[in-house]
C-alpha cells in the first residue's frame, strides 16, 4: 500500500496536454480472516478504514482495527 501511494504521488499526469498534476492516494487495509470474517466483511472494512484516511486528511494508508462494522 505505501508503495502503491508512493509511485502515485510521484507520478505526473497530464503532461502531454500541458499540465503537471499530482494525485493522493487514501489507501484502507483490512485481512481475512484477522480483521473480519468474510468477503462482504472484508470489503466493508477496508471501505471502514480507507474513510478514515480521508476524515484525517486523506493521503494515507489505515488499517482497519475494529471488529464490529
Amino acid at each position: 500500500a505505501a508503495r502503491i501511494r508512493e509511485r502515485v504521488g510521484a507520478a505526473q499526469f497530464l503532461a502531454s496536454e500541458g499540465l503537471s498534476l499530482h494525485l493522493t492516494v487514501s489507501i484502507g487495509v483490512a485481512t481475512l480472516p484477522d480483521s473480519v470474517g468474510s468477503a462482504e466483511e472484508l470489503l466493508r472494512a477496508a471501505d471502514a478504514a480507507m474513510y478514515q484516511v480521508k476524515a484525517s486528511g486523506k493521503n494515507g494508508i489505515q488499517a482497519f482495527a475494529n471488529k464490529e462494522l
